[in-house]
């Protein structure tokens, strides 16, 4: 059976990931202790909170040496879902604070020209662009099964070699990037049905 530790921030929950993952065959972990990252084979940076708190609580739990040991050293796949996703860019502009520094890109707000038509957060059901070379999306119809979304910051271009999945607004940001062991999803697999339980799986996949 594969372990995932789902990263605690400290204000949150993961049930809805902790329930996909059961529903996988897989054995999970809600932890915010650096033993639990030495012992997963499988990490998951939930989409739950505020970047400032979350990076806080990482840097508080001694935690920042202990993923880079897992990521960097043991190779162990990293998932990184909305939230997840963005504390592993350089920058966020929600906290003004630096991130973890996994990916080439920075976080910022989204400012619509037309904020009547796009609302903020962006919440809802959207498709994304098809990535063939992807290893979470194989296997996906992109262009008829939607993800679920909700945030207020994005990542608009991943500036170093990456495999990136487009999310289309009121203007393209980035869905989804995979460099090596290192997954990010601006969605919630976890609540995009069918065809997120899919990407889970793939990811559980990895590296396998």
């Amino acid at each position: 059976m594969k372990n995932v530790t789902i990263i605690d921030y400290g204000n949150g929950n993961a049930n809805s990931i902790k329930i996909a993952l059961a529903g996988l065959g897989a054995a999970s972990v809600y932890s915010s202790k650096a033993i639990d990252i030495a012992k997963a084979d499988y990490i998951i940076l939930p989409g739950v909170g505020h970047h400032g708190t979350a990076m806080g609580a990482l840097h508080d739990n001694n935690l920042i040496m202990a993923l880079k040991e897992a990521v960097f050293i043991q190779r162990k796949p990293v998932l990184g879902i909305c939230l997840g996703m963005q504390l592993m860019t350089q920058f966020s502009e929600e906290s003004q604070l630096t991130g973890l520094g996994w990916i080439q890109a920075e976080t910022r707000k989204i400012v619509p020209g037309n904020q009547i038509q796009f609302k903020v957060p962006h919440v809802g059901w959207n498709t994304i662009t098809s990535e063939p070379s992807s290893v979470l999306l194989q296997g996906i119809p992109t262009a008829d099964e939607p993800f679920y979304f909700c945030h207020g910051f994005a990542i608009n271009a991943v500036t170093e070699p990456a495999v990136t999945s487009m999310v289309q607004y009121d203007k393209p940001y980035v869905a989804l990037f995979e460099r090596g062991n290192i997954y990010g999803v601006q969605f919630h697999p976890e609540k995009s049905q069918e065809c997120g339980l899919k990407l889970i799986q793939n990811f559980l996949s990895a590296g396998a």
